[in-house]
This record gives C-alpha cells, sequence and structure tokens, in this order.
C-alpha cells in the first residue's frame, strides 16, 4: 500500500495505491488521521483508483479518519474506486455514511457544495411531507396469504394483456385499484417535513423512523445533521422505532426531541433499559437533547412556526401546526373528537384553519369511534371530513390506519370520505387521501 498527496488550495487530494488489509489498513489508518490533522486543510479526497481490494480493516480505519473529519470540520470523500471496491462499500453499506464520486472532479466539487445542493433539493421555499409510517397502534405488515392474494388478483387482471416486459408489467400494475397494485404499509407513525441544509424534521418515532433515518443519513453522505423529532405523545407506537434510529448511533449527529410531555424523556430512556432493550440510551454516540415546548405559544425550529395544541387522548397527545413561507402542515394524530363537544370542535376548525395538509387520525369508522371504540382516543374519516371543510383545508390525509384493516379496508374508507365531501362540499373542495408508508406530497 503506497500513498501519495497533492494539495489544491486547502483540499487535499490523497491518492492510495494497492491492497488495504489487516496487514496494511493500520498503516493507512495512521497516514490518513495524520493528514486530516494538518493545518489549513479543508477538505481530503481519497482518490481510490488504485487501490484493488479493501477489507474490514480498511473501512474501519475510514469511519476512525471520518469521525476525526467531523471534529475538526474537514469535508471527507472518497472518489475514483473500482467496481469491486464499490461494490464492497455499497455491500457493507459505507457508502450511505461517506460520500462517494465516480471522479476526483466531482468529489472536489461536491463535497464543497454538497450542502448548497441538499437544499436545492429538498425545496427551500416548497414544503414536501414524506409519510414513513401511517399504521396505529402497532405494526402491521402483510401476511403471505394477504400477498398472495393480491399476486392473484393481479395475475388474473392481467391476463391476455401481454406483459412481457417489466416496463409493460409495471404500467399495468399503476392501472390497477391501489388495494391489490400497492399497500398502505405496515410501518407505525414516522411523518417528514423538508428543511434546509443539514436540517431534518420527523414527526413521530414510531417504526418508520427506521427507514426515516437510514434516507437521512444518505442524504447527508457522512456530514452531520440537525435532526429535529416533534413527538404527538409517549405511547409505545410512536417511540418504538427510536432504539433503530441509526443517526442516533453515529458520533457527530444532533438529535433535538421536543415534546409537550414531562416524561417525554423517562419514556425513550425507559424502553432502552434492560431487560426490553440491549443498548441503553446513555451509549447511543449522537449528541442527544430532550426540549420540552409550551403548548399554544409559537416556537421558531428548524425554520418553521411551530404550535402545538392538546388533544383528547389517554395520557394526552399534542397536534402541531407547521408553517413556513406561506405553507401551513397540520400533523393531528391520536386524537378523539366527541360529536357532542362543540367548544372542541371549534378550537380545532381555528387550529386547522387554511392549512395547505392536515394529517388527520382516522383509525375507526364513525360508528365504532361513538360506539365500541369510544374513549380509545382516536376519530373516523367522517369527522376528519367535518372539521377540514369547516376550516377551510386545501388537502386531507387520513392516517393511523387500524392494523385490523387490510389494504381494500382502507381503500374503502377513503372512498366513503371521497364521496362524503363530494356530497357536503360549498364553495371549495377538499382534496381526501389515505396516506401509505412511501407517500411523498409535495406543497
Amino acid at each position: 500500500m503506497k500513498l501519495s498527496e497533492t494539495k489544491h488550495g486547502t483540499t487535499l487530494v490523497l491518492s492510495v495505491k494497492g491492497r488495504i488489509d489487516m496487514e496494511t489498513a493500520a498503516e493507512f489508518g495512521d497516514e490518513l488521521l495524520a493528514k486530516i490533522k494538518v493545518e489549513g486543510i479543508e477538505k481530503i479526497v481519497l482518490d481510490f483508483s488504485g487501490v484493488g481490494f479493501v477489507s474490514s480493516a480498511c473501512l474501519r480505519a475510514l469511519m476512525l479518519g471520518l469521525k476525526q473529519a467531523r471534529e475538526l470540520k474537514v469535508a471527507f470523500a472518497i472518489a475514483a474506486m473500482q467496481p469491486k471496491v464499490l461494490e464492497i462499500f455499497q455491500l457493507s453499506r459505507i457508502d450511505t455514511l461517506i460520500p462517494c464520486f465516480a471522479t476526483i472532479e466531482q468529489a472536489m466539487n461536491k463535497v464543497a457544495t454538497s450542502a448548497a445542493a441538499q437544499q436545492v433539493v429538498r425545496g427551500e421555499n416548497a414544503m414536501s411531507v414524506h409519510f414513513w409510517g401511517t399504521r396505529g397502534s402497532l405494526p402491521a405488515p402483510l401476511t403471505l396469504q394477504q400477498l398472495r392474494n393480491k399476486l392473484a388478483s393481479a395475475l388474473v387482471a392481467g391476463v391476455g394483456m401481454n406483459l412481457d416486459t417489466i416496463e409493460r408489467a409495471h404500467s399495468f400494475l399503476e392501472s390497477l385499484p391501489f388495494h391489490i397494485g400497492g399497500t398502505y404499509g405496515g410501518s407505525t407513525s414516522c411523518v417528514e417535513l423538508s428543511a434546509s441544509e443539514n436540517n431534518v424534521v420527523l414527526l413521530d418515532m414510531g417504526s418508520g423512523a427506521r427507514l426515516a433515518g437510514q434516507e437521512a443519513l444518505r442524504r447527508l453522505a457522512g456530514r452531520a445533521g440537525e435532526f429535529h423529532i416533534f413527538m404527538s405523545h409517549l405511547h409505545w407506537d410512536h417511540i418504538m422505532g427510536f432504539p433503530f434510529f441509526t443517526p442516533a448511533y453515529i458520533p457527530g449527529q444532533r438529535i433535538h426531541i421536543y415534546g409537550c410531555h414531562d416524561q417525554m424523556e423517562n419514556a425513550f430512556r425507559r424502553q432502552q433499559m434492560e431487560p426490553s432493550f440491549p443498548v441503553d440510551l446513555s451509549k447511543m454516540a449522537a449528541n442527544i437533547e430532550f426540549v420540552r415546548i409550551e403548548p399554544g405559544r409559537v416556537h421558531n425550529i428548524a425554520g418553521y412556526q411551530v404550535s402545538a395544541k392538546l388533544q383528547q387522548h389517554p395520557g394526552d397527545a399534542y397536534g402541531y401546526r407547521f408553517e413556513r413561507n406561506g405553507k401551513c402542515v397540520v400533523y393531528s394524530t391520536d386524537a378523539e373528537h366527541k360529536p357532542e363537544n362543540n367548544q372542541d370542535a371549534a378550537a380545532f376548525i381555528e387550529f386547522y384553519r387554511d392549512a395547505d395538509l392536515v394529517i388527520f387520525d382516522a383509525m375507526y369508522s364513525l360508528a365504532d369511534s361513538v360506539s365500541v371504540k369510544e374513549d380509545w382516543g382516536h376519530s373516523s374519516n367522517v369527522v376528519g371530513v367535518e372539521l377540514c371543510q369547516q376550516a377551510r383545508v386545501k388537502r386531507l390525509a387520513l392516517v393511523h390506519h387500524d392494523p385490523a384493516n387490510d389494504d381494500a379496508t382502507i381503500e374503502r374508507l377513503c372512498h366513503d370520505a371521497l364521496r362524503l365531501e363530494e356530497i357536503t362540499r360549498q364553495d371549495s373542495r377538499l382534496e381526501v387521501l389515505a396516506a401509505y408508508d412511501g407517500l411523498e406530497i409535495q406543497i
């Protein structure tokens, strides 16, 4: 293994040749750490075009180098890897932590501008909403029989359609009813709002938070992120994803967890204590802080004006209103609305007023919510439509789907809400949809 260097202003390009295996990884790591500490260096680009093999020892040395670079605020990237070496990075998922580029030129340019580019991609003025988890109470993945029923229905519908290419097959699937050609998913509550620079804004830490964390790290491409997490409440289905939230284990990541409950920090710590989980929260390497916010006040966080409102739910839950650049999203899951409580309805109408999107707990039918499941702390598609119509909301997303409901049932409840909106519409249309895991909405 040989290493040489060339300097381009404040950027240092380190060219590596040979194998970086168990015998040479220590030497490589020592030289890399030394170069990162050189005064006046702002960027390190590793030219791996001459590297024919890397072992796990090399990958560990790179991660130690990345940690050192973050501490010293030195940008860090790898470029021009041979195909087999790149595949090793991909198989180990190291490419999600360290920025990897096809050429030296791309690495030199994009390491410097990645934060600015990220801001453009995510949208500085517009808002996007990504649903990572839309189920309530507990995860509800498709069963084998449900999957086979979908496949059988699709096969029957496709008879005689000459589906002999992947493109034709995909086009056919898009034409099928969603409960056959798609799925609402099985992960519990987690929603992401777009944010600028290195900020990540997440609503709740249900099981959907696992994929949300992985995607955030991919976008950050090795840079430190500022995670802003807003908790509706502390029931297990809304915090169960945090032990599997990868950013919490990475040094240099900053995680702020906001909520209105006094016991918020205790709830997070308790679920990771023995015997419930093998990794105590104190062992997580990220900088984690818990921030209690006051309902009814406007807080300026991550570029948003945020206000919280108490909702009726066992143990209390809070809805959030997020405003930025004239756009508004309301996150209002885990809330029961009593039909006879006009004062409560009026307060929520004002909370939802003129929102571009209301994300609403529609776990039950109206009949169930006022009978066998009364006081269980959830609402219905019917109440969601009524409140949003009166608040002149533009779009309503139904979430917190009952784990007992299959895709066909959720689709039917959505169609019922669409029909109700149509026959009760006055002077403005309310768009209604049932959110699914993976859905992204642009506002």
